[in-house]
């Protein structure tokens, strides 16, 4: 009764970081505009991007493929790989946000395309990610496992029949990364295990760190 949605989500996560990668080449097209003669760190930080973004893409999509074709322990494996190239992906693209914010022929509004195309995509790969280190033990609890989730969320704590082998879906995960990236940290859902905690200071740190860098532009241009 629960493969199916447990199956739906993972293909809709899959498709989430094949997003992700298309607003990570989006990102590095609009941090390109900024400067016509970038300094040699940008330029650093967008060669590596040039690499990890396709490859984040093209994994993206045959995991879907094996997805599709019920190959589900080689598809959770690229799914892994996939993971790994959007989150470097990621903060490759942040830290060349940061390192342009120092270019004073930057243009502004390039940077803040840039930025929010940065926001939107760590909402996507955290999404992911939670789902990665937390779906293995909700899918065990569901079975009669005693043992503890990664993230509790409201529903494991409630007594309602209905909600009996409940499992967390797409949804839940990415209005947990929406929830963490706007409040600067955990809401209702709490996080027990450490990579759910370490992800969880990671997006916040990203998310004030694209805060931080525009609240320092609009000073800048203000002064």
């Amino acid at each position: 009764m629960h493969d199916e949605p447990r199956c739906t989500t993972h293909g809709a996560l899959v498709l989430t970081l094949a997003v992700a990668a298309l607003l990570d080449m989006a990102t590095s097209t609009a941090l390109s505009l900024t400067d016509q003669s970038p300094s040699v760190p940008v330029i650093v930080f967008r060669t590596v991007d040039a690499y990890v973004s396709p490859a984040a893409l093209i994994a993206s999509f045959i995991a879907g493929m094996l997805w599709l074709l019920n190959r589900q322990k080689a598809g959770k494996l690229l799914f892994s790989v996939t993971l790994a190239l959007a989150m470097l992906a990621l903060l490759d693209n942040l830290v060349g946000l940061i390192v342009s914010l120092f270019d004073k022929q930057d243009n502004p509004a390039d940077l803040l395309l840039s930025a929010s195309l940065v926001y939107i995509e760590s909402l996507a790969v955290f999404a992911a990610y939670y789902w990665k280190f937390d779906n293995p033990y909700q899918v065990r609890i569901a079975a009669g496992e005693k043992i503890h989730p990664g993230i509790v969320f409201p529903h494991n704590m409630c007594a309602f029949d209905s909600l009996t082998g409940w499992q967390p879906t797409f949804m839940d995960y990415a209005f947990l990364s929406f929830n963490t990236a706007s409040t600067f940290g955990p809401t209702l859902p709490i996080p027990l295990r450490n990579p759910i905690q370490i992800g969880m200071m990671f997006q916040v740190a990203i998310a004030m760190a694209v805060l931080i860098m525009l609240a320092a532009r609009a000073i800048g241009l203000i002064s």
